[in-house]
């Protein structure tokens, strides 16, 4: 009797890992974010770094901006930068945020040896305490297959790479007072004592 419980029990934690592997390789959902697909007809090249420095160098209004704004800027700045070991076998092919009331999603999706592989996304809050932002990781997802924040130290590497592409324009945001997000926007407000 017990061999048999310990087959069935082998075969069930077999059958959850087979699971879980075919859902880690299965590509994100962009589906709901808007400005991934390039738009129809030429339009200018959007200067958000330009924009948010004005904004916090005169502190005299808030910024919003949409998430179909951020992400074309993200796909022209940050595609296939990706820096670091793995930097050779993978690319970013895509970065994009996914901007919801109180938190941010960001989601990556990479090219390995020419061809779209893995996807990988965050969820993450930011909260100002004090003189300093706190960016706090939520939970996230490998591929489909969701998973709590403690796994999600893999994409470290990820997150290194995009943050050393986007030095510059993540200081411009952090010289802000406020960032707060809601539905596809974040409105970023570097006036002082303006309640929320």
């Amino acid at each position: 009797m017990f061999r048999f419980l310990s087959n069935v029990f082998l075969v069930l934690w077999l059958g959850l890992l087979t699971a879980a592997t075919i859902e880690s390789h299965r590509p994100a959902d962009w589906s709901a974010v808007k400005g991934t697909v390039a738009p129809q007809g030429k339009e200018a090249p959007l200067d958000l770094l330009g924009r948010m420095e004005q904004v916090a160098w005169r502190r005299t209004a808030a910024m919003e901006l949409t998430e179909a704004e951020v992400n074309r800027y993200l796909a022209r700045v940050v595609s296939g930068r990706q820096q670091g070991p793995v930097a050779t076998a993978a690319q970013f092919e895509q970065v994009a945020l996914d901007f919801e009331p109180d938190s941010c999603r960001i989601i990556f999706g990479w090219k390995v040896a020419g061809r779209r592989l893995d996807s990988a996304s965050l969820e993450f809050t930011v909260k100002r305490e004090g003189e300093n932002f706190v960016v706090e990781p939520h939970q996230g997802t490998y591929g489909r297959l969701p998973v709590f924040r403690g796994m999600m130290c893999a994409l470290n590497p990820a997150l290194q790479s995009l943050c050393d592409a986007l030095d510059d324009e993540i200081h411009a945001v952090f010289q802000m007072n406020q960032i707060r997000f809601a539905q596809d926007k974040v409105i970023l407000d570097p006036r002082v004592g303006v309640a929320k």
